[in-house]
């Protein structure tokens, strides 16, 4: 069994830090989703997701990490590093067209440069 999914999260600066944790499915990424949109209409534009805590994630939850990419990037010039995915979970991002939108960097350092540039 997965845990249910939960996120915690920090601001240093203009960057947003977001830790995922567990499996990341329809209401897990509508309530994702619902706090990177506030903290847009707050003038945040710039994002770092840790998915080093995510167990798996459904394809509701693939959809809602594309539309929180493509609000962030393309609705508000945005930028959004993701870092911390395994193997698998780095294919099927990969094979969704997340990178297209998000950069997916090495380690969180590597995520927060990407954002800054």
């Amino acid at each position: 069994m997965y845990k249910k999914f939960t996120f915690t999260h920090r601001q240093e600066g203009e960057i947003v830090h977001i830790a995922l944790s567990g499996y990341l499915e329809q209401t897990g990424g509508t309530q994702l989703r619902e706090f990177v949109e506030a903290r847009l209409q707050e003038g945040i534009l710039r994002f770092v997701m840790n998915f080093q805590g995510i167990e798996l994630i459904s394809s509701p939850g693939v959809a809602a990490l594309l539309d929180i990419a493509s609000k962030v990037i393309d609705d508000f010039a945005g930028r959004l590093a993701v870092f911390g995915l395994d193997g698998h979970h780095l294919a099927v991002l990969e094979m969704s067209g997340l990178f297209f939108l998000a950069t997916q960097a090495a380690s969180e350092p590597d995520a927060v440069a990407a954002v800054k540039e």
